[in-house]
């Protein structure tokens, strides 16, 4: 059986466009067990208000699929948001 991981994952201004919160090596914020509201809210700080935050479990080969690096403003383009490709 595959691995899950818990993953924060993001959507943009309700954009529609949902995937793992990550830096700009692709390196997210993964977790053996749902990220708590704290969490999340700690990791995104003041910006969680409009990236709709949740933590949500992925294999090894759904997380592969998130392959297009879409940068944030918000953070200075040094995070952004994984989407699949």
């Amino acid at each position: 059986m595959a691995e899950t991981r818990y993953f924060l994952t993001v959507q943009w201004c309700c954009s529609g466009q949902r995937g793992p919160f990550v830096n700009d090596k692709g390196t997210g914020y993964s977790s053996e067990t749902p990220h708590t509201r704290e969490e999340m809210d700690d990791i995104l700080g003041p910006f969680w208000m409009i990236l709709n935050p949740k933590s949500e479990p992925f294999t090894e080969e759904e997380l592969s699929k998130y392959t297009k690096f879409h940068p944030l403003a918000e953070y200075k383009n040094a995070f952004g948001i994984a989407i699949g490709g």
